[in-house]
């Protein structure tokens, strides 16, 4: 199993802590799978928050910080091999060959308001993909809970389920809200080969643009990969709480107690999310505000 989990991040140490502290609560095999964290920092502030986040996990999960100067190009750079030696790079440009290692063959898009809620398996995950050729990948945020569509403030029908030795496959190809959303950035796996043209083909700068094209191209995979792959009940959800990008007039909650900036100064004070508290919670849409569940780093 070669599943990278790669995570999008933008001046929200704190939302970040709480991704990766419940990831390795729940995650069975956080310890041994690769963490990338591409992260951009607007200010001193932040980047110090940043800093203080990583050396919190380090020794505890197996994350790579890349600091983000051009989206595109470090998103590519953090899923290529890296690159041989000199000499032998000399060799290929001799022979003018051109190697593109793929460093995983399974790729779990995380973003920073990512919260995981309850067990699962990655290993159990990659090995549905491989039996499900049928499935363009396995989405860890809907399941028979998710009736709401958040992002369009509505109802959402479920699909039609067919139980499979992982889950629970459906169609996405005729769905509408979530289910007919295949291929997305915050909390689903995808096999690094179906989506790898795409991501060195397509023009884009930012996670939500990558969502943006990456979703406009779903109806390639329509008719080779039409179905996808989830849990009975959802492992993880999004917590729009805030907006930290003006690309895309996304709904997110707007307190000012929940601004990145009064969070960030939470966290600088020392306040971390309690992702214990959120063991077993049932959101009913991707996408939930909550109230975030805060202690002191030094609580037990």
């Amino acid at each position: 199993m070669r599943v990278l989990t790669l995570i999008f991040s933008k001046d929200r140490p704190l939302q970040l802590q709480g991704t990766l502290a419940s990831f390795a609560l729940h995650c069975r095999e956080a310890a041994q799978t690769p963490i990338t964290v591409l992260y951009r920092a607007s200010s001193a502030a932040f980047s110090r928050g940043y800093a203080q986040l990583r050396e919190e996990f380090r020794g505890r999960l197996l994350i790579d910080w890349v600091e983000e100067r051009s989206f595109r190009r470090d998103l590519l750079a953090c899923l290529r091999e890296p690159p041989p030696s000199s000499r032998w790079r000399r060799l290929l440009d001799r022979l003018r060959l051109r190697s593109w290692r793929p460093r995983c063959d399974q790729l779990l898009f995380l973003v920073d308001d990512n919260i995981f809620v309850r067990p699962f398996s990655l290993r159990s995950i990659a090995e549905a993909l491989e039996q499900q050729p049928s499935a363009i990948g396995f989405s860890l945020r809907v399941g028979r809970n998710t009736t709401r569509c958040y992002s369009m403030n509505c109802a959402q029908p479920l699909p039609e389920f067919q139980p499979v030795a992982s889950g629970l496959r459906f169609r996405w190809v005729g769905q509408t809200g979530d289910f007919g959303y295949p291929i997305e950035v915050s909390s689903s796996v995808y096999r690094l080969a179906d989506l790898i043209g795409l991501l060195r083909t397509l023009p884009y700068a930012n996670p939500n643009r990558l969502e943006q094209v990456l979703s406009s191209s779903s109806s390639l995979f329509a008719l080779g990969k039409p179905d996808l792959l989830c849990f009975d009940r959802s492992v993880a959800f999004c917590a729009p709480i805030n907006k930290v990008q003006t690309i895309l007039d996304n709904r997110a909650g707007a307190s000012d107690d929940y601004s990145s900036e009064a969070l960030l100064e939470r966290f600088l004070a020392g306040q971390r999310v309690d992702v214990a508290a959120l063991t077993d919670f049932v959101p009913r849409a991707a996408h939930e505000e909550i109230e975030l569940p805060l202690q002191s780093a030094s609580a037990p």
